[in-house]
């Protein structure tokens, strides 16, 4: 047994990220957006789907892998990333508004058109607060499978379809892009990885919400806005955490049943659909407010998963730095408020119950 995992445990995790590596050799290859991101999500999705992986990523394999993706995020935030802010607490409000809608119309949408209960409803159509989500919802009459299908589907088809929509927008090739600080020393990537695992560690000893991410993402700003280091992460370092990220994603679709997929997924698929017009509307508003081009907004309103929305901001070339700012404070806003709001609206009778 090896840190808490069995030999067979063991592996499942080499094979999915086996299969994770080659589909993101694939989509690589090819020439398709953020492949090894991606690529990954689609091999593995398959592979579970189909028996071939059986077993979600072990929690504990995954913390070193947020603890990057906060510091790969922090490091975005330079001096320079800090002269845009004044052009950003209005798109933060028009975000806030956005998720307001977003939660409003999912609701609505599944139990008129499908008849689900609202404790489903509510935490199916939670964006990019899966893990929140579902924990949750194991405290509720919550169908969790079907709260399971759709936060799932939705998260995979953002990442394996939304880089290549963003492709075609004509603004994510012509607009001007943050030019991102060149891979830093080897002396600067050891202070920032210790000041990480440490950070991280505190806010999850804490349970903060995403606390491997944020205090890792903090103490990575704070280094490079006080000028103590410089750089991002090598590209060695960042394409294993792409391939571990889209992995951990694909595996989260072991043991559900292909009929339980087709049955469930449709609605999921359409429930995104709805999220997705609720989203563009808001990125579009705050795009003409916040003057930045408009696929930055997308992917900053975009309702998937926190650290997969980010790390795409660094595959695709986007601002990082405005994509993470947003993503994490939809983050905070969507974990701290679901509680509270669940508690106010479960006093009503519920009729589909």
């Amino acid at each position: 047994m090896i840190a808490g995992l069995t030999r067979r445990d063991l592996e499942q995790v080499i094979a999915a990220l086996a299969i994770g590596l080659g589909g993101g050799a694939v989509f690589w290859f090819v020439g398709l957006p953020a492949p090894w991101l991606a690529g990954s999500v689609v091999a593995v999705a398959a592979a579970s789907l189909s028996g071939t992986i059986k077993q979600a990523m072990p929690r504990h394999l995954s913390k070193l892998i947020f603890i990057l993706l906060g510091l790969q995020i922090g490091g975005a935030v330079t001096p320079e990333t800090l002269d845009t802010l004044a052009r950003w607490p209005l798109s933060f409000m028009v975000l806030a508004l956005t998720m307001v809608a977003l939660v409003w119309s999912g609701v609505v949408f599944f139990r008129r058109f499908y008849g689900w209960d609202r404790a489903t409803s509510y935490f199916s159509v939670m964006p990019g607060a899966l893990s929140v989500a579902l924990a949750l919802a194991a405290d509720t009459r919550a169908d969790l499978k079907r709260v399971s299908v759709a936060q799932v589907i939705r998260l995979f088809v953002l990442v394996a379809v939304l880089p290549s929509l963003l492709s075609s927008l004509g603004d994510l090739s012509d607009a001007p892009r943050q030019v991102l600080p060149q891979p830093g020393s080897l002396r600067d990537l050891a202070m920032v990885l210790v000041a990480g695992l440490a950070a991280g560690f505190v806010f999850d000893r804490l349970r903060i919400p995403a606390g491997l991410i944020l205090g890792p993402a903090l103490a990575s700003a704070a280094m490079h806005v006080g000028e103590v280091v410089h750089g991002t992460l090598p590209a060695w370092l960042l394409m294993p955490v792409f391939v571990f990220l889209g992995t951990m994603i694909g595996m989260r679709f072991a043991g559900i049943k292909p009929a339980d997929l087709a049955n469930i997924g449709g609605a999921g698929l359409a429930g995104l659909g709805v999220a997705l017009v609720v989203s563009v509307a808001g990125a579009a508003v705050a795009s003409a407010i916040a003057d930045v081009p408009l696929a930055w907004t997308i992917l900053a309103f975009a309702p998937g998963g926190m650290e997969a929305m980010t790390i795409m901001a660094f595959a695709l070339g986007l601002d990082p730095a405005f994509v993470g700012a947003h993503q994490i404070g939809r983050f905070v806003l969507i974990a701290l408020a679901m509680p509270l709001v669940w508690q106010f609206i479960q006093q009503k009778p519920d009729a589909s119950q």
